[in-house]
Parts: structure tokens; sequence; C-alpha cells
């Protein structure tokens, strides 16, 4: 059951950045605070003492501790600056937007596709560096745009100008890993499941875009290469993980496109794409 997946990847996040929840009353504290700091009415030192969740030594004491965290944080009100109010930081505010993405995110249907439709392996074909680049650059922008651990296996000079295309779409990217690809199945193999076990500790999902010519450039075989979209295929279908293989057909044979589309999970229902 799916359920249960859910609920191990949460407990993971939990145990790596909610720790301090655990002791005294520090989760009502936080969950308060940033109740109100998301309703844009901030609470005050006062207002928090009133609402019974301790002694006033007691609320102090896990205050500060959130304080020493770096967790929570207190100013004076502008309106009265005899009153304090208290705000969740950026670092706080981040971590609870990655455990709500978490939280929020939608299982894999059993056919191996995203619960929103979305395909998890698709393939792309093109016969110029524009056509790779324009596809590639769309793909990794809408897994940013989710706040998806995403990464760019290609060519180091191709991958300076899907850069500078993504810095054009949505400003400097974030969460975006990049690789020339390596010289063996296995260590193609081990970077994926690697970068995916990061991703989901950080309660991401991953996507992942290539330009195919990096295995042209690393001499593998076009069987090596089949292997690894098997493998990668395998993954796709049961993690939550996404993936395009963009093929430019000056560098492969017929052929080879042909083997290498079959093993995309979803050449059938969706159409490939086109660069």
């Amino acid at each position: 059951m799916r359920v249960f997946e859910r609920l191990r990847a949460l407990r993971a996040f939990e145990v790596q950045h909610l720790l301090f929840l655990r002791t005294g009353g520090r989760h009502h504290l936080v969950v308060e605070i940033g109740y109100h700091q998301a309703k844009g009415k901030p609470l005050t030192l006062k207002q928090l003492f009133l609402l019974d969740f301790g002694s006033i030594a007691t609320v102090q004491r896990d205050l500060r501790r959130l304080k020493e965290l770096g967790l929570v944080q207190a100013r004076r009100a502008a309106s009265d600056r005899r009153s304090v109010e208290l705000s969740l930081t950026p670092k706080c505010v981040r971590i609870f937007a990655k455990y709500d993405t978490l939280m929020d995110a939608k299982a894999p249907a059993r056919d191996g596709s995203r619960a929103d439709g979305e395909p998890r392996h698709v393939c792309g074909l093109c016969n110029s560096d524009a056509g790779s680049r324009n596809l590639i650059a769309s793909y990794l922008a809408e897994g940013l745009k989710r706040g998806e651990r995403c990464v760019l296996v290609a060519p180091a000079a191709e991958q300076q100008e899907i850069l500078a295309e993504l810095n054009d779409r949505r400003g400097a990217p974030r969460q975006l890993v990049l690789t020339e690809g390596h010289d063996s199945v296995e260590t193609q193999v081990a970077f994926f499941t690697r970068e995916l076990r990061e991703a989901r500790q950080a309660g991401q999902a991953m996507s992942l875009a290539a330009n195919m010519s990096w295995t042209v450039f690393k001499n593998l075989p076009i069987d090596a290469v089949i292997d690894i979209e098997k493998r990668f295929d395998a993954l796709a279908g049961r993690l939550p993980l996404t993936g395009l293989c963009v093929y430019d057909a000056r560098h492969f044979s017929g052929d080879s496109i042909l083997h290498a589309v079959k093993c995309h999970r979803d050449h059938a229902r969706h159409p490939i794409m086109l660069g």
C-alpha cells in the first residue's frame, strides 16, 4: 500500500529536520506562531503566554531554545514598540514548505504515470543543438517550478547553453545537479540512485533530463545505452522520479533510436517530444 511509502518518507523527513518539535511544547509554539504569521497578524509574546501552553517559565524556555536553533525570531511591533511580535525564520519556513510538499505529493499511479497524468519516462528526438536545448530547458523549467530536485546529464558545452536558457526563463536555477555522465552502466545507475536518495531525504521528487549524446562522448556502446534506459525506466516505475531522454538523430542511427524509444514506459501512450 502506497500510504506506507508516504508515511515512511514523512517519518524520515521528521527525523532529519523536525526533531526540535519532540521536546516540551515546542510543537504548539511553532504551529501557533506560523499560523498567525501566515494570516498576516504576527503573534505577540503576550498573546502566546495567554494560550496556556505551560507556565510562563516553560514557554520562555522553549521559546529561547527555538531562537537558539534559528527557527523563531522576535522583534518590536511597528505599531507599538512595547509589544514583541514573534515569527518563524526563513530557515524554519523553508523546512515546513518542504514538509508541506511531501505531505501533498501525489503518489504514482499503478501504471507508472504520475497521479496528475504526467508521464514518468519519455523520449525526445531532435536533429540540432537548438532542438535538444529547447526540449531539455522546457522540461527542467517545469521541474524546478514544482520545487523538484532536477538533474541534467549532458556534455559540458551543452550544459552551459541550457543553463543560459534556464536563466532567461526563470532566473538562476536552484536544486539543479549537473553531470557529464559516467563511463559505465553501473556507475551511471549508481549516480541516479544516489541523487534520488538525497531527493527523497529532502522530501522532493526528482526530474532528470538527458542529452543522450553524452553516451557518445563517453564511448558507451548502444547496448550499454539501452541497459541504462531499461534500468532507469524500472526506477521511474516505482519511485518519485521522472525523466526525459533526448536523442539527436545526427549522433544515433535510426535502429538505435527505435530500440531506445521502446525502453520508455510511456512511449505507447504519450507522443515523442520533438525538438
